[in-house]
């Protein structure tokens, strides 16, 4: 185990712990905001949503992925205790079927130049896609350059195409909306 997965792991055995021992102690059931303060993942982290709507409360949980994951998402901030990310720029889930840890999450889309992607509704999960298949539900775009700065005025404004900017981490991505 990694000096970093081994302080991660030590920091959930803790904040377990010290739940385990306020809940047994006061004879009550932790909240969701409690559960939702525990945080398996770290800014920088690489997560992966499943797509499509989950069947049941909870049940949409972010996987920690390999950053080269195409569709994945960045780890850019984690929510505060009102639920609000730092810029709303950010992509944050949200709501009865999120798993609390994920709703936490600030996220960045991890996505590839040249490639496309449809917005999966009701839940708003980037999934990879067919730039052909025009049949989509949701949103299809192609992503027409990625740029690891944050800058709204670096992509073109023409028709159909969008600035995607990120603050952390810094990152643009110009797009083409297809359908």
């Amino acid at each position: 185990m990694t000096r970093i997965g081994h302080r991660r792991w030590l920091l959930l055995v803790a904040v377990v712990a010290g739940l385990m021992a306020t809940v047994v102690g006061c004879g009550l059931r932790p909240e969701p905001l409690e559960r939702a303060a525990v945080s398996m993942f770290e800014v920088g982290d690489c997560v992966q949503l499943p797509v499509g709507t989950p069947d049941a409360p909870g049940d949409l949980r972010a996987d920690e992925v390999s950053c080269s994951v195409d569709a994945s998402y960045t780890v850019g901030a984690t929510a505060d205790a009102s639920g609000a990310c730092p810029s709303n720029e950010y992509q944050r889930l949200s709501g009865d079927l999120v798993d609390p840890t994920t709703s936490r999450l600030c996220l960045v889309p991890n996505l590839v130049a040249n490639h496309c992607y449809v917005l999966d509704m009701p839940i708003g999960v980037m999934q990879r896609a067919d730039c052909a298949d025009r049949g989509q539900e949701g949103l299809l775009v192609q992503v027409t350059q990625r740029l690891d700065v944050r800058d709204q005025a670096a992509c073109p404004s023409d028709a159909g195409q969008y600035a995607w900017p990120y603050p952390s981490p810094a990152r643009t991505y110009c797009t083409l909306t297809i359908f």
